[in-house]
């Protein structure tokens, strides 16, 4: 478990819903999704312009937070995940990245990416 008081920043992780496109295959549906309140630490990783015929920003995070949410409920999160903060938005890059210790999982390392322009 890590310390409260060294997960800093309160984030926003949500999950989309499904819904089914016109040949009856499961999409995500953002109109429909969940939110959870997670406290975590972030941290830029890289960043990058992309200025081949556009102005991006392109920006890779590390999000590490306790397998729990703010209201003490286990923590799931997936790779179409999108996770808010500070007026950016993320999208997470594969599956979290779990951290063991010999008592068992301790927190989880979650990869993001933002772009913008």
């Amino acid at each position: 478990m890590i310390p409260d008081d060294l997960l800093l920043h309160l984030v926003d992780v949500e999950h989309p819903g499904t819904t089914t496109d016109r040949y009856d295959n499961p999409v995500a549906d953002w109109s429909t999704s969940t939110h959870a309140a997670v406290d975590a630490w972030l941290q830029q990783n890289t960043g990058a312009e992309d200025t081949d015929q556009r102005d991006a920003q392109i920006g890779e995070w590390l999000m590490i937070c306790n397998p729990w949410k703010t209201d003490g409920d286990p923590l799931t999160v997936y790779g179409k995940d999108r996770v808010h903060w500070s007026g950016l938005d993320f999208e997470v890059i594969g599956p979290p990245g779990p951290a063991y210790t010999p008592d068992g999982l301790h927190h989880y390392e979650i990869r993001l990416k933002t772009v913008e322009g």
